[in-house]
Formats: C-alpha cells, structure tokens, sequence
C-alpha cells in the first residue's frame, strides 16, 4: 500500500543531490531504483559498496521530519497536498549548523554539527500538523517496533505518533550506509569524510519541505512535490 513522508533533502539541482545520489546509487528525485555510475569506492568492491548502501538506497537522500505513513480512509491525496502547501507558507527559511559525518549505532550518516532549534521545531510541528493524515499503524509494525530498546518517552511517541523517534527524541540525520561492522565501519567511514567534506562547511539553508511517496511496500521513496517556505 502507498506511503507518504515529509522529508528535508537538497534540491534536485544541488551539487549534494548529485554527490549523494552517485554514492546511494539512486536518485531521489527519479522514481525507479536505476544505478547511477559507480562512485570512488576507496578500494572496497562494488559488491560491498551496494551491500553498505542497500538500506537507504530505499528510502533515498533525505532526513525525516514527518515519518512515513498511510492515508486514513478519511483524507485524499488531495488533500495531503493541500495542507503540505498551506504549512509551507507558514514557514520561513532558516540556517541549520553546518554538517558532519557521524555514527549512529551501526551506521553512518550526515548530522548537524551542533543542535538546531528551528530544526527541530519544524520536525515536531511536521508530526503534529499532518497527523490527520496517519492511518494507524498496524499491529505487527507497533510489536516489531517495541522489540528495539526504545525508552519508556520512545514508547509513549510509538503508540501516539506511530513512531518513536519524534519530538525531542527527533534527531536531523541523513543515512548514508546500512548497518556496518568493523573494520567496514572505519574505512567507509573514512571514506565518506573525504567524500563529503565539501558540503561540511557552510550552514545548510532551510527552505522547503519535500513530500515523499512510496508506491508500494518494498519500493523505493521518490519525490513527488517541494514546497518553498514564505
């Protein structure tokens, strides 16, 4: 069954969207999962390299603001639009700390250098606004979900948010690889500084919100509208 996110990724013209879509091996902004050519691996095999980038191959180049979720039987895609349009209105573009790479558990991924207030508000004001919208997750999704070690506040936001890691438990990542053991961890991880240390530098510029679809269970995320804040 379809799905719907509200991510923050770059826009489809940005020398990051290129970068990030050589290493992925997708493009978030085309809808089938074509390989793009192959990166500089550092040394490790192209095997290897799809293997550490299979996961967020998936879901694309993105950070999430609202998770995904189905549309209840009450609301149409129309309508979802609509309400992506008039919130972005209400927005207004900001600077988030320049970024880095870090682990998070057994990945890497892009983070923010230091907290970003306005960042966060965003995110937690995505989860409330577009709730409307959330079928309830199902069953088997909340007892797989209650099977990770999520603090007692995680499993509150799992039962009234659909999902755990929202609100101050919210944080901004962009995932670049699937869960990875050492000594992979180290050498993609050195790998991936060099690579995008270029785009480490200056503050990111926060000017949209981007809805996101998955079309079926299984299939890759791609995006579908941006939306330019005021």
């Amino acid at each position: 069954m379809k799905r719907f996110a509200l991510y923050y990724t770059p826009p489809e013209d940005a020398t990051l969207t290129r970068l990030a879509a050589d290493w992925l091996g997708r493009d978030v902004f085309r809808e089938n999962m074509t390989p793009q050519h192959d990166p500089p691996r550092n040394g490790f095999s192209r095997e290897v390299w799809r293997a550490a980038t299979s996961d967020p191959r998936l879901y694309g180049f993105h950070a999430t603001l609202k998770p995904p979720f189905r549309l209840n039987t009450l609301t149409r895609e129309e309508e979802l639009f609509d309400k992506a349009r008039r919130f972005a209105k209400t927005q207004h573009a900001f600077e988030a700390p320049a970024m880095q790479i870090a682990s998070l558990s057994s990945f890497l991924a892009l983070t923010l250098s230091a907290p970003c207030p306005a960042f966060e508000a965003l995110a937690a004001s995505c989860v409330r606004e577009f709730d409307e919208f959330r079928h309830p997750p199902a069953e088997e999704e909340l007892v797989r979900r209650r099977r990770a070690r999520l603090s007692p506040k995680q499993l509150e936001y799992l039962e009234q948010w659909g999902y755990p890691y929202v609100m101050e438990e919210w944080r901004f990542h962009m995932t670049l690889t699937a869960s990875l053991e050492a000594p992979l961890f180290e050498s993609i991880g050195a790998h991936l500084k060099t690579l995008f240390a270029p785009h480490c530098k200056a503050p990111l510029v926060i000017d949209s919100i981007y809805l996101f679809e998955q079309p079926g269970e299984g299939e890759p995320f791609h995006v579908v509208e941006r939306f330019l804040f005021s």
